[in-house]
């Protein structure tokens, strides 16, 4: 007992999972002495490339020691208040490989009810099926929500509820330059589906225990979004990337190729970049520069910069800053941190380019890899 108790001093209680009693057979011994009570103490081990798995330490000793140590340790985690007890779970069950159930029932469950949470679990029937139970969804009765799926899932509930949260707030949020009400619930994602790009962004890995031991953990932090508009509509919300032109025709055939599944991804756009021709746009970009000493009613400054841009290929905006990519080399962990911090994104203005150095490119910026954000002459980079 004493030896295990030296063991929890180096472990901090925000990493403590949960405990419970058990009783353990000790061999020929318990059929004359009754078996051994022991407790076992679940936690989080944290190790390289940001990867998380759960461990268990097995404390043996009297009943009443074994009692007396669990109620300190669940008295402990009870004033973490941070951790969430209920959560709303949304589950894409054909997202990625189509195991989203099977992961969240043999990996994800397990780990939610040793942590002591409860879940209200709801099951995508249908594309956008999501968005319509955001409509009416009661957040105020959990502590956060949770996706298992990919950013897709995640970005039908971000939309469902950001603009439910602006028609409550009584906001004009088809205004590209209203001040949207943030959201109070946080959210979190198990990342299942095919990119998995913002659980990278979060987590620094797709890894499915290392997302729910961060969610257990309940520890939150602020991520902006970008908005696309529309004949004067707000068309939709997004967490990662944004783009027109060349990169939204690739998504778009990408995601008509979804029987292909992950190889998708790489036919798709070697097909298009090989033997069809890419579109060229002129694009006027207009920059509105945040001013907290000054801002006007609608939550911007006067200030704003315009570029004019003649035969592109296209436009992709990317939340962060690419000059911590290349600082950070790619770790997208402080890359996140730094964006945060500097509230800022990068605007990537791509010009009219080979075909093969663009398609190294865009495989490049598809495994984040750091070559990808110092190609020379693919791109303009404007900093916001």
């Amino acid at each position: 007992m004493f030896l295990w108790l030296a063991i929890l001093g180096s472990i901090e209680i925000c990493d403590v999972i949960g405990c419970h009693l058990c009783e353990e057979p000790g061999g020929i011994l318990p059929i004359f002495f009754g078996s051994a009570p022991y407790l076992v103490i679940k936690y989080i081990s944290k190790g390289k490339n940001y990867k998380w798995t759960a461990e268990n330490v097995h404390v043996t000793g009297s009943r009443e020691e074994c009692e007396a140590l669990r109620t300190k340790v669940n008295e402990k985690l009870g004033k973490e208040t941070e951790r969430p007890k209920k959560l709303g779970l949304f589950i894409n069950p054909i997202g990625g490989s189509q195991n989203s159930l099977n992961v969240y029932s043999k990996t994800i469950a397990p780990l939610f009810r040793a942590a002591n949470i409860v879940c209200d679990v709801m099951v995508s029937e249908r594309p956008k099926h999501i968005v319509d139970i955001m409509k009416s969804f009661d957040t105020t009765c959990v502590d956060g929500l949770v996706v298992v799926g990919g950013d897709g899932t995640l970005l039908e509930v971000i939309n469902g509820l950001l603009t439910r949260a602006q028609k409550e707030a009584g906001l004009d949020y088809d205004k590209p330059t209203c001040k949207l009400k943030p959201l109070e619930v946080p959210i979190g994602i198990i990342p299942t589906g095919t990119g998995n790009g913002t659980a990278k962004g979060l987590y620094g890995n797709t890894d499915v225990v290392t997302a729910a031991l961060h969610i257990i953990r309940g520890k939150t932090n602020r991520n902006n979004v970008q908005a696309v508009y529309s004949g004067g509509k707000l068309a939709s919300l997004s967490t990662i990337v944004i783009g027109c032109g060349l990169f939204s025709d690739l998504i778009y055939h990408t995601e008509r190729q979804r029987w292909l599944k992950k190889a998708r991804y790489v036919v798709v756009p070697l097909h298009l970049m090989l033997f069809k021709k890419q579109r060229l746009f002129d694009a006027k970009l207009t920059i509105f520069q945040r001013d907290s000493t000054a801002e006007d009613a609608d939550g911007t400054s006067e200030n704003s910069t315009t570029y004019e841009q003649k035969g592109i290929w296209g436009i992709c905006s990317a939340g962060g800053d690419f000059i911590a990519a290349v600082e950070s080399k790619m770790d997208l962990i402080t890359m996140n941190k730094h964006s945060q911090e500097i509230n800022s994104f990068t605007l990537l203005v791509y010009n009219e380019a080979g075909r093969l150095p663009f398609l190294t490119h865009f495989f490049q910026l598809m495994a984040f890899s750091l070559s990808a954000v110092v190609s020379e002459g693919l791109f303009v980079a404007i900093h916001c």
